[in-house]
């Protein structure tokens, strides 16, 4: 079909509790049970060995915790790091999340949610927080060091978690560079078409 990657997301059949309508309630595509959900997700996990997926492996695994009902590794970042803003631009945690944390206008005032949430299986939400686990993980261990705090440094920075969002990065890595230059390519062309 001349795509260069693929990136999956998952389905979703019940509405969430914000103002989001991705879901499909009577969609027949999306009418998967936990079975047929893992089996997917293990199949997308071995499409990455043949052709480009930009979901990290590592990530996989996260929805698949998620499906069985087990701990997630990897905390999200909604709410802190990355945001669902919707048309009447409300900033809401995620798509999950049931009220909005305020008006784009507002969000310099907007207090970080940083408590543990699995709410959703979203890929946009679980890609992102197994990408930055390990740079907010830094950072933390950064603030913790700067306020003497050498426990929470070593805390923040030496958990398997860290570890498995450094091998999703340099997973990713050949894809996000391959998908810079395209795009540098795709401006670039634009600029000199322009001109």
């Amino acid at each position: 079909m001349g795509f260069d990657d693929v990136s999956f997301s998952y389905p979703r059949r019940e509405p969430f509790g914000s103002t989001s309508l991705v879901y499909g309630e009577e969609s027949q595509l999306v009418d998967l049970d936990r079975d047929e959900l893992l089996a997917a997700l293990d199949a997308i996990g071995r499409l990455g060995k043949r052709f480009p997926v930009v979901n990290p492996r590592a990530s996989l695994a996260e929805v698949a915790r998620y499906v069985r009902g087990e701990p997630q590794a990897v905390p999200c970042i909604g709410g802190y790091k990355y945001f669902y803003l919707d048309w009447n631009l409300d900033i809401w945690r995620c798509e999950a999340w049931n009220e909005p944390l305020g008006s784009v206008f507002d969000f310099d005032r907007i207090p970080d949610q940083r408590e543990p949430c699995n709410a959703c299986m979203m890929a946009c939400y679980r890609n992102a927080s197994m990408l930055m686990h390990a740079a907010v993980a830094a950072t933390d261990a950064a603030r913790a060091l700067a306020a003497g705090q050498i426990g929470s440094t070593v805390s923040s920075l030496f958990q398997r978690s860290v570890a498995q969002s450094l091998c999703a990065l340099i997973e990713a890595a050949p894809k996000m560079r391959r998908l810079a230059r395209q795009r540098k390519q795709t401006v670039t062309a634009g600029h000199v078409e322009a001109g």
